[in-house]
């Protein structure tokens, strides 16, 4: 079981599963909602997104470039009480968000009954991609420095040229035989926001010391993913986000200090 820190960093979680699209989705709905509902997700809502379809060029056709049309995705929510937690399901992906985080088990288990439903509901085939994401808020305590909490290599130039550093920005792409991952770190002023394209899909209750807090502050923005289509398998899923967890950990570890982990110990 993980360890829970007391003040842990992190005020979002998402983990998603991609798997073979259901086009029949909306017929299955009822059936879904009444188990997410008597299993703490009752609160649910039907939303209409926009996704682009772009058409390739024909190789005969010259410069001339085909029309960009946007399609509509349905898109079906489910949240807790507090509002604090989400399943987001949609023909092909089911996703997990999280703004109250615990453990990864804990968070992991959800995910993996959420999807385990899906499947005994509509019948999946294969599953193509699966990742996890964490946004973990950096904020330094009155009279210390971020430089007390991160590593200087994802510091950039910042404090030090002359004059107010409005941002920085550090990002690093790795890759290896279990999956990718994306390890940003964003240091701003102001506000503790959430990147665009979370931003369009945050409709969750950020918790008070977050939403609160206004000043200089670091955002580390770690994104693993497995982009690999096998046969659905309850297990293997489990295996992978545990994988993938474990190295999104390392990642955060070597982003922040000694220092950085005594405090939120």
């Amino acid at each position: 079981m993980g360890k829970t820190m007391k003040s842990a960093p992190v005020y979002f979680t998402v983990g998603q599963v991609r798997y073979n699209p259901v086009l029949s989705l909306p017929s299955y709905i009822p059936l879904v909602q009444e188990h997410f509902r008597k299993n703490g997700f009752p609160d649910f809502k039907k939303a209409i997104g926009m996704t682009f379809n772009l058409a390739p060029l024909l190789q005969e056709q010259k410069a001339e470039a085909q029309p960009t049309t946007t399609v509509p995705v349905e898109r079906y929510s489910f949240s807790n009480l507090n509002n604090t937690m989400n399943f987001l399901i949609e023909q092909s992906s089911l996703s997990l968000q999280a703004t109250e985080y615990h453990t990864f088990e804990v968070f992991a288990g959800h995910l993996l009954e959420g999807l385990e439903l899906v499947h005994k509901t509509v019948g999946l085939s294969f599953i193509e991609r699966i990742g996890v994401r964490y946004l973990d808020a950096v904020m330094p305590r009155e009279g210390e420095a971020l430089s007390q909490y991160l590593i200087p290599e994802v510091m950039g130039l910042y404090g030090k040229l002359n004059g107010e550093t409005r941002h920085a920005f550090s990002e690093t792409l790795t890759e290896g035989e279990d999956g990718m991952i994306i390890s940003r770190t964003v240091i701003q002023q102001g506000r503790i926001g959430f990147p665009p394209d979370l931003a369009q899909l945050m409709t969750l209750k950020v918790e008070q010391r977050f939403e609160q807090f206004e000043g200089a502050h670091a955002i580390i923005d770690t994104d693993a993913f497995l982009a690999e289509r096998i046969p659905f398998d309850l297990g293997e899923a489990k295996r992978k986000l545990k994988v993938l967890h474990d190295r999104t950990g390392r990642s955060f570890r070597e982003t922040v200090t000694d220092h950085a982990r005594s405090v939120w110990a």
